[in-house]
């Protein structure tokens, strides 16, 4: 649990000392893409490689699949976990007219968005 704590604090911390990102070069919207019925946007957890995916799946599935990455024991894993819960509670504040970054994925609602040109 301690290596878990210690791999939140680090998600934690690059999300709030990374700088925010330049304004896109071009006007840009979401395009939101609704999750089948029973299913939401929710970000995951990579098992093999650093990094996250965002899916349409169920709490319960995402649930597993962090708690399998904190029972790993794998401090890589760990941090994708971490990641993975940041940016979910990150996308909360978005809206499908919020501002993007060309080509950035999102939990839009329940659905998932994707930023494409205006």
């Amino acid at each position: 649990m301690g290596r878990f704590l210690v791999a939140v604090a680090l998600a934690l911390g690059f999300t709030v000392l990374t700088p925010p990102l330049a304004g896109a070069a071009e006007p840009t919207r979401w395009e939101i893409t609704p999750c089948a019925a029973g299913t939401k946007a929710l970000w995951l957890p990579r098992e093999d490689t650093a990094g996250t995916d965002i899916s349409c799946t169920t709490e319960e599935a995402r649930d597993a699949a962090v708690q399998a990455a904190r029972d790993s024991g794998n401090l890589m894993r760990m941090l994708n976990a971490a990641i993975a819960l940041a940016q979910q509670a990150s996308d909360k504040s978005l809206t499908p007219d919020s501002p993007c970054v060309l080509g950035a994925k999102a939990a839009i609602g329940e659905s998932m968005g994707t930023c494409v040109a205006a």
